[in-house]
């Protein structure tokens, strides 16, 4: 099933929130990167189809970042309903665990490296702010 990435977002604030690890709003936005990308590399689907951008601290969702950034660097502990699945849910789980606890930093080296999407279209600035094609997240970071 599709989802917005502000769902997803909210989930993901939700669920690090009851795990007492608030994040921030960077840290959302490369978890909603490595997330998609491990959700699609399990299921073969993509969990949402809101624009990936390049930005100079990786990949960002444009929408879902504008929803947080008055938190600056400030972690954001909020509790939302969602409406995610319960298989879903469980799969997305499995990959906050995952990163709950890899500082954000760590997050934007691994984003950074050459070779991924986000290198091949931020391309030393040129490609600042465009949009990321599913097609080459999914040939750089999903295969293999």
């Amino acid at each position: 099933m599709l989802y917005n990435a502000s769902d997803i977002a909210q989930y993901i604030i939700t669920k690090c929130c009851i795990l007492s690890k608030p994040i921030s709003n960077l840290k959302l936005q490369k978890m909603l990167y490595f997330i998609w990308v491990d959700y699609y590399k399990k299921t073969s689907s993509p969990l949402f189809l809101d624009d990936i951008c390049a930005w100079q601290l990786g990949p960002v969702v444009p929408d879902v970042y504008y929803d947080y950034c008055s938190y600056g660097g400030r972690s954001i502990c909020n509790i939302y309903e969602t409406s995610i699945r319960e298989n879903d849910a469980s799969i997305i789980d499995e990959f906050i665990n995952d990163y709950v606890d890899v500082p954000a930093s760590v997050l934007v080296n691994k984003t950074h490296k050459p070779g991924t999407a986000w290198d091949i279209i931020f391309n030393h600035g040129l490609g600042n702010r465009d949009t990321i094609p599913f097609s080459l997240i999914k040939e750089k970071e999903c295969i293999g």
